[in-house]
Order: structure tokens, then C-alpha cells, then sequence
């Protein structure tokens, strides 16, 4: 999905599995954000494509959050950029500034958990995170603790996957705009 934000063409994407190829990119997107789920099975195998072909696209800025098929990320995360290229920002439980955007992830670990210990930022413009929060665009997949977090500290918009048969489509919300931005049914298509 793309987003016009603040001068900023963003490009968000999700559960490309191994199909990442096949994934239309626009060209003027200066900023991609990837939620998760960039290889076919549960492990490395084909991250290092996806590592190549990401940084393949003309973008200023490439944003990568973990999902569930990307966990050996968030099993060791002080050596997780190893795997990833240097221009690459991974976001883990962590928050990071571009040209005015504020960027923050809650992560997969931390959901999994069913209890945060990890809280969001205030004034986040993107909550970029695999897991949607309960009942929303969630196929019933979502977190209730990853709920009560948006609803206490109001992203504008919340970025998200997993839940496939939900991909590309939104929701609005009182005070933030959620997205679902899997890929997947449309890339097996």
C-alpha cells in the first residue's frame, strides 16, 4: 500500500513468502516499509534474496520488522543486522526518526508474550508491527495487548500482515488508520 505522508511517497508490504519478486514496487516510493514474512519456509533460506532484490529498489530509506517466519532475527537482535544490509533499519521494540516520520515497532517476541513489557512511544506516525491488534483486519489472528496499546498511545496509521486473507485493506479508526498490508493472496494469484 502507499502512503503519501509528509513530503514521503511509503511503500508498506507484508507476507511475501518468497514471492517478493513478483511484488510491484511504484517507483517513486522513497520509503518501504516491510512488515514481515519475506521467506517461503521458517528460517534463512531466501532472506539473502530478499536482502538483495530490497535494496535492488531505488528507495531512501528501507524499514524491515521481523514476523513469525523471520524469529532467528529476534532470538539474538543485538546481532540481528548481521543478516540484514546496512541500509537496512530493523526495528525491534525500538523506535527510529526519518525527515520528521517516527517510526516504532512492538515485536513479534514481545506479542507472543501476551504481556508487553515493552511500550510504544508517544507521537508515533507509524506502529509497524506482523501481528494485527485484535478485531481488526485480523482474521481472528489479532493481539488484545497490541489492541490496548494503540488504543493507548493513537498512532496515525497502524502497519501490519499476517493475516492473509485480509491483505490490502484498511479500516479507520477514531484516532488511527489501520492497514493491512499483506501480499500473499494477491501473489499466489
Amino acid at each position: 500500500m502507499l502512503f503519501n505522508y509528509k513530503g514521503h511517497r511509503i511503500f508498506a508490504f507484508s507476507d511475501t513468502h518468497g514471492m517478493h519478486r513478483w511484488l510491484y514496487i511504484p517507483e517513486s516510493a522513497d520509503i518501504l516499509l516491510c512488515t514481515d514474512d519475506v521467506v517461503p519456509g521458517f528460517g534463512k533460506d531466501g532472506f539473502d534474496d530478499f536482502s538483495f532484490w530490497l535494496l535492488s529498489l531505488p528507495a531512501r530509506l528501507y524499514i524491515f520488522v521481523a514476523g513469525n517466519h523471520e524469529l532467528f532475527l529476534e532470538d539474538t537482535p543485538e546481532i540481528a543486522e548481521s543478516p540484514l544490509p546496512k541500509k537496512v533499519v530493523f526495528l525491534h521494540d525500538s523506535t527510529y526518526e526519518f525527515d520528521g516520520i517516527k517510526f516504532g515497532n512492538i515485536s513479534m517476541r514481545s506479542l507472543q508474550n501476551k504481556s508487553l513489557n515493552v511500550h510504544l512511544a508517544t507521537n508515533i506516525d507509524f506502529l509497524i508491527t506482523h501481528i494485527p491488534p485484535d478485531g481488526i483486519l485480523d482474521d481472528g489472528r489479532g493481539s488484545i495487548p497490541l489492541l490496548m496499546e494503540v488504543y493507548q498511545y493513537r498512532p496515525h496509521f497502524h502497519v501490519f500482515g499476517h493475516a492473509h486473507s485480509c491483505g490490502n485493506k484498511s479500516k479507520g479508526g477514531v484516532y488511527t488508520e489501520y492497514y493491512n498490508v499483506s501480499q500473499f493472496d494477491d501473489l499466489r494469484k
